[in-house]
């Protein structure tokens, strides 16, 4: 079965075709009768199965951007202030791999 995703809170399958992956049911008379009533079949029940995958996609997509804020908020707390440089400061500049990084560029240039 699919596992929940931590940051959404929803299955893989669950976000792709707005349902959960079921077991294959014994093909009996009762069992099917009652998976034609699981399943939609006029227009209004397959309007409301649209309208809960679009609603559950939304949620989805929510949960990713609050994560995805929350580790950045992380993540920040943990880097350096950035200097502040003024026009006219001297800086150091490194181009120690400067040289691969120009010849892995391109191929067809040649660094003399």
């Amino acid at each position: 079965m699919s596992t929940l995703n931590a940051s959404t809170g929803y299955t893989n399958f669950h976000l792709h075709l707005g349902r959960s992956p079921r077991l294959i049911p014994p093909l009996t008379n009762e069992n099917i009768q009652s998976t034609c009533r699981d399943f939609p079949t006029e227009v209004a029940n397959a309007l409301e199965a649209i309208v809960a995958l679009k609603t559950d996609i939304a949620d989805a997509h929510d949960a990713l951007l609050a994560s995805k804020i929350n580790q950045a908020h992380h993540a920040n707390t943990h880097r350096s202030f950035e200097p502040t440089l003024a026009v006219g400061d001297l800086v150091y500049l490194s181009t120690a791999h400067r040289r691969r990084e120009y010849l892995n560029g391109n191929n067809k240039r040649v660094a003399k």
